[in-house]
């Protein structure tokens, strides 16, 4: 089930040529691991610039959002999987 959520959260990334790469984020007070970062994109809105990314910790699939002009992480979604 897709759930839609726009939540403000921690996130531990690698920043390698000025685009940042997620790691691991904060979900519930649990530190989920990114396995894998199957898609990401850049979109603007103004003049900020927001990297997006399609994540998975090997059982959900995430959508984390970095914000360039505020330097926020969002977790724009979550489909849950069968593993939680």
């Amino acid at each position: 089930m897709l759930l839609n959520l726009h939540e403000r959260v921690r996130v531990g990334a690698v920043f390698f040529e000025s685009s940042p790469r997620p790691v691991w984020f904060s979900l519930q007070g649990e530190k989920v691991v990114v396995k894998e970062i199957c898609y990401r994109w850049k979109e603007r809105n103004g003049s900020d610039i927001i990297h997006k990314y399609t994540v998975t910790d090997g059982f959900n699939v995430f959508e984390l959002s970095f914000s360039a002009l505020d330097a926020c992480w969002y977790l724009e979604a979550m489909d849950e999987g069968d593993g939680r």
